[in-house]
């Protein structure tokens, strides 16, 4: 081989892996990383998360080619308080567990999963984005001594691309919820103009006739709003108006 010259199986790990930066959003990016790697990286299994911490409560943002099998290894290392992924996670570096059950670190982690799964090699390496861990990618085998040294370069390789694409992902979520945000403020503001308008409320007063109907109906505020933008009809409305003005009138009479 030339020198400098990249070998075809690792040209073949960074062409699968830009298909990491078709989805969007986290959590579609995330469903993208473990699908890729357990065909990137031979092997059974495969779990990805993103947090800014491990802990024994489970990630709300991860993705798992086995549900069933992740919620039974979250629990083993969550009792245990160590894995080779929280390993990986806060020393920022990749874990290898060629076989279980000779590995003598991870306390009660070998033993149980040995016990309860059938994993029996396990292959951990963090996700970095913008210069720190955001997240762990775990791969894992039913055989022992399967992820060797071409194993663990195609792993590290995908997850250096998959550090970038989360970097990504992340940045789209925030925008979006940025932009929810936004529409959600100015829908609730034309709901509580049209009560002003129709009621000659105040704006505080407005705003609290559109959560007293969004706390009865046990419906989101800007759920409400929306309906009532749309069709110029609150559930109970009079009522509500009066509720709030009474409330305000009480206030008011106790005031010095």
């Amino acid at each position: 081989m030339e020198a400098g010259a990249r070998d075809p199986s690792v040209e073949e790990v960074m062409r699968l892996a830009r298909a990491l930066n078709t989805p969007v959003g986290t959590q579609p990016t995330l469903r993208e990383i473990v699908t890729q790697s357990v065909r990137v990286v031979p092997s059974d299994w495969a779990a990805a998360l993103v947090a800014g911490r491990i802990t024994s409560r489970q990630a709300q943002l991860a993705a798992t080619t086995d549900e069933a099998l992740t919620d039974v290894v979250a629990r083993i290392a969550g009792a245990a308080g160590t894995s080779p992924g929280w390993a990986a996670f806060e020393q920022g570096r990749t874990c290898l567990v060629r076989d279980l059950a000779a590995e003598k670190r991870y306390r009660s982690y070998p033993e149980q999963i040995l016990a309860n799964t059938p994993i029996r090699c396990v292959l951990s390496v963090p996700l970095i984005g913008d210069g720190k861990v955001v997240g762990v990618l775990t791969n894992y085998s039913r055989t022992t001594e399967a992820f060797g040294p071409s194993e663990v370069e195609r792993a590290e390789l995908l997850a250096e691309v998959a550090g970038i694409a989360l970097t990504s992902a992340t940045a789209e979520d925030h925008s979006l919820n940025l932009t929810k945000a936004l529409e959600s403020n100015r829908t609730i503001g034309a709901a509580i103009g049209i009560l002003v308008e129709r009621y000659r409320l105040s704006g505080n007063l407005a705003f609290d006739v559109l959560r007293a109907c969004s706390q009865d109906h046990n419906r989101k505020l800007v759920d409400v709003a929306e309906a009532f933008v749309t069709t110029g009809l609150l559930p109970n409305e009079k009522r509500y108006v009066h509720q709030v003005e009474g409330t305000e009138g009480r206030r008011r009479n106790v005031l010095p």
